[in-house]
């Protein structure tokens, strides 16, 4: 026995197919659900050696099918009292304390938390100790940043009015927010921007900066990078330079997002 990783006190775990319908509620050492070999949650397909030693299907193969305990051949005989059991068990995310309410069966818990929307992330202003859920990023920089709000359509066009000194501009699309940055520079402002939501699910959209002023067009692409981890600037930026400028001093550009398949 020992203690819930995962924020949310016990875990569940309910019977499938024929079962009864009952629901019992357990206190369960998750470690004893790990791969030994590899440290990560089983899931099926898990093998067992003629002396109970088991292993993820993936470490099998890695291990040139024998027991990591034993050396006795391992990768034929499938241990499915277990593959029963973790494929009945639900438990509760890691992130329950910042307002995730998901029960997620057991071998799926790695993939949810790789992309739940309640994982916290830091804010990349620096001074700024604000730590929280990306759902909360949005307010926050309104409220403590001063940064401006614009709800966007995908696939479509949209304009961008900023002063020279106004840093940030949430984006709010159907379903991910992000974050626009403009530094001011010697020779003009830097523009880009990044997705306040987990690594995991930054390649599925991609943004195009573009500026025309006179005969003069300057046009960027790029995938938003996730605002986790973030200190620095980012490699792929556009640079609006001086001489672009409106003539009240303002910023002003065509900004628009896609999805990527």
């Amino acid at each position: 026995m020992g203690n819930d990783p995962y924020g949310s006190g016990d875990e569940e775990s309910a019977p499938e197919g024929g079962g009864s319908g009952k629901t019992l509620i357990a206190t369960i050492d998750p470690d004893a659900f790990e791969c030994i070999i590899c440290m990560e949650p089983l899931s099926p397909p898990i093998f067992q050696c003629t002396n109970g030693h088991i292993a993820c299907s993936s470490c099998c193969f890695l291990m040139n099918n024998r027991c990591h305990s034993c050396l006795n051949p391992i990768g034929k005989i499938r241990c499915l009292a277990i593959e029963k059991l973790i494929e009945s068990m639900k438990v509760g995310c890691i992130y329950a304390h910042h307002g995730c309410r998901e029960l997620v069966r057991y071998s799926q818990i790695t993939a949810h938390q790789s992309k739940c929307i309640y994982a916290p992330y830091s804010c990349s202003v620096s001074g700024c100790s604000f730590s929280g859920p990306s759902i909360r990023f949005s307010d926050h920089f309104t409220s403590v940043h001063g940064a401006c709000k614009m709800q966007f359509r995908y696939e479509a066009w949209f304009t961008v009015l900023l002063a020279t000194d106004e840093q940030f501009c949430i984006l709010e699309g159907e379903d991910m927010v992000f974050l626009l940055q403009n530094k001011m520079k010697f020779l003009g402002n830097m523009v880009y921007v990044t997705y306040i939501g987990p690594a995991s699910s930054e390649e599925h959209c991609s943004y195009q900066i573009e500026i025309k002023k006179g005969r003069r067009r300057l046009t960027m692409e790029s995938v938003p990078r996730s605002i986790d981890g973030i200190d620095e600037i980012p490699q792929d930026f556009l640079l609006i330079p001086v001489e672009t400028y409106e003539e009240d001093g303002r910023l002003t550009f065509e900004l628009s997002f896609r999805h990527v398949a």
